[in-house]
């Protein structure tokens, strides 16, 4: 993965060859920090809605939003999702939470967006540094001359959720795209991996390229045919504020011993499509697979019941939330026949990848 510095200062717009982007999840999957809330905030205070009883009722001492480095349980920030969702009764809300994110927002990070020079650095900048965003999704980019597609899987099992959090990151895009860049047209296209709703008008007013619903995988698909660098662009105060912010960087990449495994596991499947092995991910943390080993078991773990975790997790999700077929699920998890992949369910979760399917409920269902 390329470095703040090839990523931000050549501004060249791209060489043409074909590139393999990962965003990395948070090293920490239970806790949110606090820069992502005052957005939420002002969509609240905009639709009427008291922000502070908002924060009270999920659960969050507004004390802590005066704390930039401060973090609070990813479940009450589910909570004020879910409050706000319910209070506006507005099904599409992440469509307008997305415009309420600016780059300001995270910190160090939107700063050296802000001055990063075309486009393509932008997008790979926060792939590459997505575990110092507010997303809960796991970003891959594929590039291939002078296109590039973003898809975007749950970090974790967001379940009701995902529409709102999906809506609001595509939306942040949209609108971060129209900001810089007015008179080019970087989105080609954008899918979404749940159903149309009665709602599909508002997105294809806010968005001039193509929008489909109901399509395997969550993506935008971006053209970068008319990035160039913008001519406020500053490469000597871009690499100043990239060595920050790989500094930065580096408290965010802690985390104990299982979710670095979960991380690299994730990682490794969504990057080569391959079944994880200890040894590649060993080496990707910088260990020995013995010294892996041993590390999990003063832990009370074993890499398999963690492979399998991962992997099971995302098998649910691929079956409940898109429209992969069950061969394109054993694929993307890495299972050179689908015959091997059903057994490996079946081990997980006592059922068949068919019948998971058709008897999973709704997942965007309201909770009882």
């Amino acid at each position: 993965m390329a470095t703040v510095a090839e990523t931000v200062v050549d501004g060249n717009g791209g060489s043409g060859h074909s590139i393999d982007r990962i965003g990395r999840m948070r090293a920490r999957n239970d806790r949110h920090g606090v820069l992502g809330l005052p957005p939420l905030l002002a969509l609240a205070r905009d639709r009427g809605l008291d922000g502070d009883a908002l924060l009270t009722e999920a659960g969050i001492p507004k004390a802590q939003l005066a704390d930039a480095r401060a973090t609070v349980p990813v479940e009450r920030v589910h909570a004020l999702v879910r409050l706000l969702l319910e209070r506006t009764g507005d099904p599409a809300l992440g469509l307008a939470a997305g415009r309420y994110y600016q780059l300001a927002t995270f910190g160090l990070l939107g700063a050296v967006a802000a001055v990063t020079p075309t486009a393509r650095d932008m997008i790979r900048l926060f792939v590459d540094y997505v575990h110092l965003t507010f997303t809960f999704f796991f970003i891959e980019l594929e590039e291939e001359d002078h296109r590039a597609r973003a898809s975007f899987v749950d970090d974790g099992d967001l379940g009701d959720l995902h529409r709102f959090y999906l809506d609001r990151e595509i939306a942040f895009v949209h609108w971060t795209a129209h900001e810089f860049w007015p008179d080019r047209p970087l989105l080609e296209a954008i899918d979404f991996d749940y159903p149309e709703p009665p709602e599909a008008a508002r997105y294809r007013a806010l968005c001039t390229c193509p929008v489909r619903f109901s399509m395997p995988e969550a993506s935008i698909k971006l053209d970068f045919r008319e990035d160039r660098a913008r001519g406020d662009a500053n490469p000597l105060a871009t690499a100043l504020l990239a060595e920050h912010l790989r500094s930065f960087a580096r408290y965010g990449e802690g985390g104990d011993i299982a979710d670095r495994v979960r991380r690299e596991i994730t990682v490794s499947v969504a990057r080569r499509r391959t079944l994880p092995a200890s040894d590649t991910i060993a080496a990707s943390l910088g260990l020995s697979e013995r010294a892996l080993r041993r590390r999990l078991a003063a832990a009370g773990l074993r890499f398999r019941a963690l492979a399998d975790e991962v992997l099971s997790s995302l098998a649910t999700r691929f079956l409940r939330d898109s429209a992969l077929s069950v061969a394109a699920v054993a694929d993307r998890l890495g299972y050179s026949e689908p015959a091997s992949f059903v057994r490996a369910f079946r081990r997980w979760t006592g059922t068949t990848p068919e019948s998971f399917r058709h008897g999973a409920p709704d997942p965007r269902a309201a909770p009882p």
